[in-house]
């Protein structure tokens, strides 16, 4: 018979050392059981079927395309399950990105085990958590009044692939224009889609109009792809006081910042 107020969490790391040492640890604490270990995604997949979990401990390297996409499917298959991030030393995932596609609850990998205990409780039990590294990063944000839009946080050259694929471009047409191979400007495609937490063409223009990032009428916005016309405007140009949105507006933060 299950003890009653337990935890039932599933593992799911590629890391096969980080499962065993995760596993170890939980297993002192007399309110938390490991019920199931995945190091892939089909094994996590494999693994839901058949195991009806309180929580998932999730790595979000266990999906090569990255940790957005994958929460955001599961969270299309499972809605009400809770999902907890653990960072890895190899992960280049936003955290607030993560958190914006459905987790619970982030975990860096400078957490300690009494942290990740208390995490796992907050979660399955219906609340948020975030580190407080992560906290402390959100609340300099808020009192700063710094623009929070995703956008912001990427890179220049993710920032450029962005406008070319807003405007109808092909991947191979922006790696001739910027002078990249084409493998380059598919690595900047799919970590800029990630840290946007966009999984097609059509959100990620859905996205630049209702951001003010490209306007309507543009040509090639929603055209087909290669269309012809010039280099995509300077995005800085269209930034305007509507993307200026605090941290605090997002729902997911709304209790967080309570605190500060």
């Amino acid at each position: 018979m299950e003890k009653a107020g337990l935890v039932k969490v599933v593992l799911a790391d590629p890391r096969q050392l980080m499962c065993e040492g995760i596993g170890r640890v939980l297993k002192d604490i007399s309110s938390i059981r490991v019920v199931g270990v995945a190091r892939s995604k089909a094994e996590l997949l494999a693994a839901l079927d058949t195991i009806a979990p309180d929580l998932v401990l999730l790595n979000p390297r266990l999906e090569i395309q990255g940790g957005t996409a994958l929460i955001r499917e599961l969270r299309k298959l499972l809605p009400y399950l809770p999902l907890l991030v653990l960072a890895s030393d190899a992960s280049n995932d936003d955290p607030v990105a993560l958190l914006r596609a459905g987790a619970k609850g982030y975990l860096s990998k400078d957490n300690d085990t009494t942290d990740m205990a208390r995490a796992i409780l907050k979660v399955a039990g219906g609340g948020l958590y975030v580190s407080a590294e992560l906290s402390e990063s959100l609340a300099e944000e808020l009192c700063a009044g710094l623009r929070t839009n995703s956008f912001s946080r990427l890179s220049p050259r993710e920032a450029e692939v962005f406008s070319f694929l807003a405007q109808g471009h092909t991947v191979s047409h922006i790696a001739q224009v910027l002078q990249l191979s084409v493998k380059t400007v598919s690595t900047h495609k799919s970590r800029m889609m990630e840290r946007l937490g966009l999984s097609s063409l059509s959100e990620l223009i859905q996205y630049a109009i209702s951001n003010d990032l490209i306007e309507r009428g543009d040509p090639g916005a929603q055209g087909p792809a290669g269309a012809a016309g010039g280099a995509p405007r300077s995005l800085e140009a269209r930034r305007s006081d509507q993307d200026r949105t605090l941290v605090a507006q997002e729902p997911w933060l709304a209790d967080l910042t309570r605190r500060f």
